[in-house]
């Protein structure tokens, strides 16, 4: 597993060079919250690209209650 380089990184997120923005797309479009390089841009890995989209935690049990 090899960690992006900037400038794919750039291409990945469609032009964005801060490393902030960055996040904030992968956050929104890939569904989870990468770790910071040194330089603050974000730390991932093809495998966390191409992977599935992680599953949101229930907010409610999933049991029902009997009628």
């Amino acid at each position: 597993m090899t960690i992006r380089t900037n400038d794919e990184l750039i291409l990945l997120t469609g032009g964005l060079k801060q490393g902030a923005a960055q996040i904030r797309w992968i956050e929104r479009e890939l569904g989870f919250k990468p770790p910071r390089k040194i330089d603050d841009h974000p730390m991932i890995t093809w495998e966390q690209v191409n992977g599935k989209p992680q599953e949101r935690r229930r907010t409610e049990p999933k049991w029902k209650k009997a009628l």
